[in-house]
């Protein structure tokens, strides 16, 4: 079962990035084990894989080693990490849309960029970053956020990664690659570190009420505020609170969203949430991946609908989930669908024709359109008149009948990733006398 350490006192806090203390990038007495080979003294180690002789003094007081030239084969030697010899590990800026902003070795975000020990990147309201290490592990931030890179190395001593992330402010998701004995992925903020080795989680911090939660969705989390842990399995949640309180509850199951999968022609892209039980709010992601690498919207609300503006054409993915009393977010689940935007505007007017009348209907919206026209009685449902197929916007009729009337006006748009039908509401008018 893989495992991860969570300290919790009032964890992930939302600090000012200009405020907060800076997060050293090795604690004292953050050490490595090592177990002797044949041939190893405190001199070859130190050559090779540490900082230099001058830490031999060092290593032969903490591990109590008499004589630096002889250590026997198997002897466990405890070595700080802050003395070892490392090459960095690539992480690199995989995307991120919207504000960001960037600080350290370079100050304009590019796709792609590698990112340094040290580097501070920013998210703004609906702006979003990915951070993607060389191991496979990620880092999401989404908007509102800051993170630093604490450490990024490579041991050459015990061939393992040590990664480390401080976030600053706002909220995380993590992906952990399965680590080696000796590496681990590390989630810093000014008040708790997150040791991950192989695992996916979720962190929250509000300020106002000094809570904070972690939500685990694969693998185990221990959780600890105070003198209190807890170990919390995927599908379970943990709420922290700054008196040191600390209890477990179920993640919320993810709510369905009827209909997410229909084609979204209106200006803006809507979804309704259904009612789940339990339910504070909901928490709403828009992405061009299923992955949700690239994503382009972010909705957090207490009511039951999000809305999305500023939405091109093309193929999305929506990821839903529900927000507990607590703050804690639920699981989630991922709805497919396509955007087409299609308006369709209709009028009626009379024309120079003795007894006619012109219907009129402006399409708006990409590719191929055919229209049809249909009129109907005032109480009648069976079309009087049904006319498919046209291939341009308006019709003129004759010899209607005086009465009342009810017209519709439909479209529908063909594009290369499929089409989209859009009906006109339906319209009444009074004919003759």
């Amino acid at each position: 079962m893989k495992r991860v350490c969570l300290s919790l006192a009032t964890a992930l806090a939302f600090a000012a990035p200009v405020d907060a203390a800076p997060v050293p990038l090795l604690a004292p007495g953050d050490v490595v084990v090592y177990r002797a080979r044949a041939g190893d003294t405190l001199y070859t180690l130190a050559r090779l894989y540490c900082t230099g002789i001058s830490v031999v003094g060092t290593l032969q007081q903490l591990n109590h080693v008499r004589d630096p030239y002889r250590i026997p084969v198997g002897r466990e030697l405890r070595i700080p990490r802050e003395l070892l010899r490392f090459t960095p590990v690539t992480l690199r800026l995989a995307s991120f849309s919207g504000p960001v902003t960037m600080a350290g070795s370079v100050n304009q975000p590019r796709l792609g960029q590698v990112l340094a020990e040290g580097d501070r990147l920013a998210t703004g309201p609906n702006g979003f970053v990915l951070i993607a290490g060389s191991d496979g592990s990620k880092l999401a931030l989404p908007s509102n956020s800051t993170a630093r890179i604490g450490r990024a190395r490579h041991y050459l001593l015990v061939d393992a990664d040590d990664l480390a992330v401080a976030l600053d402010g706002g909220r995380g998701e993590i992906q952990a690659a399965h680590q080696k004995p000796q590496g681990r992925f590390q989630l810093q903020t000014p008040v708790a570190v997150s040791a991950v080795r192989g695992t996916r989680f979720r962190a929250s911090y509000e300020a106002q009420a000094g809570s904070a939660t972690t939500g685990v969705t694969e693998g185990l989390v221990a959780v600890s505020a105070g003198a209190t842990e807890l170990g919390i399995p995927a599908g379970q949640g943990a709420v922290a609170s700054r008196d040191g309180a600390l209890r477990q509850e179920a993640l919320l199951g993810a709510p369905g969203v009827p209909r997410a999968g229909r084609v979204q022609t209106e200006p803006t892209v809507d979804f309704t949430v259904a009612p789940a039980a339990g339910a504070a709010g909901y928490h709403l992601l828009l992405a061009r991946d299923a992955g949700f690498t690239d994503l382009i919207g972010e909705v957090e609300t207490k009511s039951s609908t999000a809305s999305f503006s500023d939405v091109a054409n093309g193929s999305y993915f929506l990821r839903a989930s529900a927000i507990a009393p607590s703050g804690l977010e639920g699981q989630a689940e991922t709805y497919a669908f396509r955007r087409q935007r299609v308006g369709l505007k209709a009028d009626v007017g009379q024309v120079a024709i003795p007894g006619a009348l012109r219907f009129n209907w402006l399409v708006e919206g990409e590719g191929k359109s055919i229209f049809r026209f249909q009129l109907f009685a005032a109480s009648g449902t069976t079309p009087l008149i049904d006319e498919a197929g046209l291939a341009q916007p308006g019709l003129t009729l004759t010899g209607l009948k005086p009465g009342a009337y009810r017209w519709r006006v439909g479209v529908i748009q063909t594009v290369p990733e499929g089409s989209a039908e859009v009906w006109s509401p339906l319209n009444t008018f009074n004919f003759g006398g």
